[in-house]
């Protein structure tokens, strides 16, 4: 009998909730490998994402990419590695220097502008070769067997000696004329205009000056255009925060507008791309979130970019739920008004402010065992980094990428031991350790045993509100500042907050009505399965 029951359990699971699905909405968003240095085209209706794969082991000091690889989506959520482009296709360029890079279209034809290490003695240094191909993933070979820009075509930066480095980083951006131009710099920002065959420099370089600019350039250019507007986005100072300027012409000129990203947290550089896609804008640019990761192992994230009305951006936030997925806050039982907050690293409990994200928190499956109980927690601010044990402390720290990491920050989700309306939490390797904020906010583990320490040891996790960036919310030079700074309200009026419990409630009583049903369901088809047996065997 308690087979058949356990077959209509499953068959109704199945019919009501159906299969769980994975993706990697979150950030960063190519998962498996390490990527850097953004770039991103836009072809019928599929985004063509190309990144540099940094490669670089514990034993290596720099950069080493040997490689470009091409991603491609169709929902900016799932992508799928459909190209590559190894180093070597530069025949004249030597050691593992697949640095930042662009793809462009154009009369049917795909351009990759590329940044490699000149391996030609009498002119050294950093240099910018160009591949061509009739697909905008494969096929890809060098268009012109040398430089299309070397590093004697400009003025070394008077710091670079021997293999300069200013001659990096191209853009290519098309004008509503049809006229092409390409941008590159390191320290020293230049541009020239394109012929119209894609793989010669049309007139003299151009060396560019950002007005008004309150830092100084470092690398990274990248242009669009909104509107009537043209836009260069690149990274400004050291470690390397991104800003944009404005411009009625691709040729400036250029005047400063301010930040579009604070400085990645385990990474001095950053890189941007920006781009349409039906009918929405997107920022893309590289972290060091991945487990293991850092200086030289970044991984791509995405963002959602706005506009405000008078066409300036608003500043962002790097954010590890990206684009789709939601954050959640996670409130003490014993006192609602306040919300676990990574306060620049260190956890405390503050009164909680709706549109800030040092309150939001990432929520997975455990990163020890994908389960529908366990689930793991990742600070919304700073990518990579999670919330986990030691010692019976809950703590914050950046994945080492070990498997005792993801077992210290792993947990396991039960119902509230004060109110079966919200949740409790255990230690993944000790199921009687319960998570639990004293008076005094300090937030351990231990046994549970009295009532007070069952109202301690429960907490709601709730799903925040998107935060959409405007005018009003406009970040500070402060880079630990979110964009609620300027909207202050740390004042939750409590009927709201009563509001939100009532509805949690009512959404919990018809959850339990429908399992009622559910097991009521499963019994009857269970019970149909064993009468019909016994029938057959009769």
């Amino acid at each position: 009998m308690k087979k058949y029951i356990a077959i209509g359990l499953f068959i109704v699971g199945v019919v009501i909730m159906g299969f769980p699905e994975e993706t990697n909405a979150s950030n960063p968003i190519i998962k498996e490998r390490f990527t850097a240095d953004p770039a991103a085209l836009v072809h019928e209706d599929k985004v063509y994402l190309y990144t540099g794969h940094d490669e670089a082991t514990n034993r290596d000091n720099f950069f080493v990419l040997k490689e470009w690889n091409v991603f491609t989506s169709v929902d900016m959520e799932n992508w799928t590695l459909e190209g590559t482009l190894p180093r070597t296709e530069f025949s004249w360029a030597k050691n593992d220097s697949a640095w930042a890079s662009q793809a462009i279209e154009r009369n049917g034809k795909f351009y990759w502008y590329v940044t490699v290490l000149n391996a030609d003695p009498s002119d050294p240094g950093y240099a910018i070769g160009v591949a061509r191909s009739d697909n905008p993933a494969t096929g890809f070979k060098d268009a012109l067997g040398e430089p299309l820009i070397a590093s004697s075509a400009t003025e070394n930066p008077a710091a670079m000696e021997g293999e300069s480095w200013d001659d990096i980083d191209p853009t290519v951006f098309i004008d509503e004329n049809d006229q092409a131009y390409i941008y590159w710099g390191n320290t020293h920002l230049y541009y020239a205009k394109l012929k119209n065959n894609m793989v010669e420099i049309d007139g003299e370089v151009q060396r560019v000056e950002i007005e008004n600019m309150s830092g100084s350039y470092t690398e990274g250019p990248w242009l669009h255009r909104y509107k009537d507007k043209y836009y260069l986005s690149f990274a400004m100072n050291y470690p390397e925060e991104l800003a944009y300027a404005m411009s009625d012409s691709p040729e400036g000129p250029w005047e400063y507008k301010g930040k579009l990203l604070d400085e990645i947290p385990n990474s001095s550089t950053s890189h941007p791309a920006i781009i349409e896609y039906k009918e929405d804008w997107y920022m893309i640019y590289h972290t060091a979130s991945l487990p293991d990761g850092g200086e030289f192992n970044r991984s791509v994230a995405i963002e959602n970019l706005y506009y405000n009305e008078d066409g300036t951006i608003p500043k962002l936030k790097a954010t590890s739920s990206g684009i789709t997925e939601p954050s959640y806050f996670i409130r003490p039982e014993n006192d609602q008004k306040k919300a676990l907050k990574n306060s620049a690293g260190f956890l405390t409990f503050d009164t909680s402010e709706k549109l800030n994200y040092d309150y939001r928190w990432h929520q997975t499956s455990g990163l020890a065992e994908e389960n529908s109980n366990t689930v793991s927690f990742q600070a919304e601010s700073n990518s990579g980094a999670y919330l986990v044990n030691r010692k019976n402390n809950l703590v914050l720290e950046r994945h080492d990428g070990t498997q005792a990491f993801n077992e210290d920050a792993t947990f396991r989700i039960v119902p509230g031991l004060a109110n079966e309306n919200a949740y409790s939490i255990q230690m993944y390797k000790d199921d009687a350790l319960y998570l639990t904020k004293t008076n005094e906010d300090k937030l351990t583990f231990q046994p549970i045993e009295t009532d007070e320490e069952r109202e301690q040891a429960t907490f709601y996790i709730e799903p925040g509100q998107e935060i959409i960036p405007t005018t009003e919310t406009k970040l500070t030079d402060n880079s630990n500042e979110n964009v609620s700074n300027q909207i202050d309200e740390a004042e939750l009026a409590q009927d709201e907050e009563s509001d939100e419990r009532k509805s949690q409630n009512e959404s919990t009583s018809v959850l339990f009505l429908i399992i009622v049903l559910v097991l009521a369901v499963a019994f009857g088809i269970g019970y149909l399965f064993y009468r019909k047996n016994k029938v057959t065997q009769s």
